[in-house]
């Protein structure tokens, strides 16, 4: 009688198709204990593909297409293993020559893709497979289910001051710790670089509090395993703090990506916090999903379509009261949405990859509208509109601005490109030359919302000999009347531009008295409320015709 326990392989043995013994390596491979194997029906663990008709072999006839074919050459299946996903197998058969009716399996694995080769973990193939499987259940055996997804706060520095050889050790340490401390609790899973998962289950019916509460506890240990010094290869011992986000209402989230996606931006909070922080999910982390995920299916479509409408911001000289300009404003009023702001679609623009496409879909608009105006015998004044660094940072910007504008026959001098965010641009030199190329071109440049933090000093020192006008932001503007240290840096924001030989504009005006006190610092220009809205292009038509860039354009007290 042949003895399995010696095999380097998984093996089972069956009888009439009933699995009657496995070795070690087999439990290892799928997960399962020997007693949860013995005595199920073959297909408990394993799947076949006819090799003849590409169909999956159906439950009953498994052992004995295995015991036929399998005997001849190798057949290709799959195991199915503890966590619901297939791995790739070949499987040998042969007879027991001293038990009739009895069987013995060889399985070699062929490909394992839901294993992490640095930390022998599970990757995210594998807790997405689980959790789709889970989800799929009927409402009476599906379980309460919560993902927790976490990344280790600045691993990259492991790399830096030890090597990439400390660095994935340093992994290999913290999946093995990890697993020793959740102790079975969950699913813990590398999904990539420094991000792991957890997928926590429960089956026996806890209330949502206590399954919570069950689930902060799984935190918690989260956060002593981010506390301890693990021990590395050459004697360095290192502690990283974890940022954990977590999705626990699996209920509420129609699939695995969901929760995905909600533990994400769960986790994306914690990353404000300088020490090991979990968050949690929330209802309107699942509201706010749902929105961004309609307005990412239907953002190319409203810009193919021209949903979207373009708003103008009339901008006023301060000393004589002169129409000097609009800002480009874009617009967007959904069927079922109602009005979407713009930072909000704008937004999500970037994160899909479509920012550089619909700026220059707005340039396009504004460069039309102006052309359109002058060919009736309307005189606009400049118009300024908003790109994002993202879009100036790219190789083409330059002349797909240029052929947009020898395509309209727009005049440069009427157009003015405010700069947003630059302070987290990351081609500074694309960034610079590119700007270069547009002041040659006779652009104007602004950069806007200056003295929030997002515009640099160095950037500006770099960029000075391009720029034309500093944006004042709004926040700064709210409460220059009451706050002095407001009132100081503009002060000295205006002083700047002075040194710089640049123009300053205040935006979010609307008080008399935050025009007057502008007026007294020396600002250039302003717009917001107090002197008018967005306007839709009728409107701003009807201003151009009646202000003709006089004095009595500008409302009074």
């Amino acid at each position: 009688m042949s003895d399995i326990a010696y095999s380097l392989l998984p093996v089972l043995t069956i009888n009439n198709g009933i699995v009657i013994a496995c070795n070690d390596a087999f439990t290892e491979q799928v997960g399962y204990v020997e007693s949860e194997i013995i005595g199920n029906q073959l297909h408990f663990v394993l799947s076949v593909i006819d090799t003849d008709t590409q169909d999956t072999v159906s439950n009953e006839n498994i052992a004995d297409y295995i015991t036929d074919k399998a005997q001849k050459s190798c057949v290709r299946a799959a195991f199915k293993d503890k966590h619901h996903y297939a791995l790739p197998v070949d499987v040998q058969c042969q007879a027991r020559a001293d038990a009739p009716g009895e069987f013995e399996l060889y399985f070699r694995v062929v490909e394992n893709k839901s294993v992490d080769p640095i930390t022998g973990l599970p990757n995210g193939w594998a807790i997405r497979s689980k959790a789709e499987y889970l989800l799929r259940l009927p409402d009476a055996q599906k379980p309460q289910m919560a993902l927790i997804v976490f990344c280790v706060d600045n691993f990259s520095t492991i790399n830096f001051r030890y090597g990439f050889d400390i660095g994935d050790n340093y992994l290999w340490m913290l999946g093995k710790t990890l697993q020793e401390k959740l102790n079975g609790k969950g699913l813990v899973v590398r999904y990539s670089n420094a991000k792991f998962g957890v997928l926590v289950e429960a089956y026996n019916g806890l209330t949502s509090d206590v399954f919570d509460e069950y689930v902060r506890q799984i935190c918690l240990r989260l956060c002593d395993v981010a506390a301890m010094q693990l021990k590395l290869k050459g004697g360095h011992q290192v502690s990283k703090s974890f940022s954990i986000g977590v999705s626990a209402e699996s209920a509420i989230y129609d699939s695995y990506h969901a929760m995905e996606v909600a533990a994400e931006i769960a986790m994306r909070e914690a990353k404000k916090f300088s020490t090991s922080k979990y968050c949690l999910a929330t209802e309107q982390t699942k509201d706010d999903l749902v929105f961004k995920k309609l307005i990412i299916e239907e953002l190319p479509q409203a810009i193919e379509q021209n949903q979207i409408k373009i708003y103008f911001q009339p901008q006023y000289d301060l000393c004589s009261g002169a129409l000097i300009g609009f800002e480009a404003l874009s617009r967007w009023q959904h069927n079922e949405l109602g009005y979407i702001p713009p930072d909000v679609f704008v937004g999500v623009a970037e994160d899909i990859g479509l920012h550089f496409e619909f700026d220059l879909w707005v340039f396009n608009q504004v460069c039309r509208q102006i052309v359109e105006w002058r060919e009736n015998g309307i005189n606009p004044p400049r118009i300024a509109i908003n790109i994002s660094f993202k879009t100036i940072e790219m190789t083409t910007f330059v002349s797909r601005i240029i052929e947009i504008i020898n395509t309209t026959q727009c005049p440069t001098e009427l157009i003015e490109i405010e700069i947003t965010e630059t302070a987290t641009a990351k081609n500074i030199s694309m960034l610079r030359d590119n700007i270069t190329q547009l002041k040659s071109a006779g652009i104007n440049i602004a950069v806007d919302d200056f003295g929030t933090g997002y515009s640099s000093l160095n950037l500006i020192r770099t960029f000075c000999r391009s720029l034309d006008k500093l944006k004042l932001d709004r926040t700064l503007i709210e409460n220059i009347c009451n706050t002095e240290l407001d009132r100081e840096f503009t002060r000295q924001i205006i002083a700047l531009s002075r040194v710089l030989q640049v123009k300053v504009l205040a935006e979010g005006v609307e008080t008399q008295e935050q025009r007057e006190l502008l007026t007294q610092l020396g600002c250039d220009c302003a717009q917001g409320y107090y002197f008018d809205k967005a306007l839709p292009v009728s409107e701003a038509q009807a201003l151009i015709d009646r202000a003709c860039f006089s004095a009595d354009c500008i409302p009074t007290a």
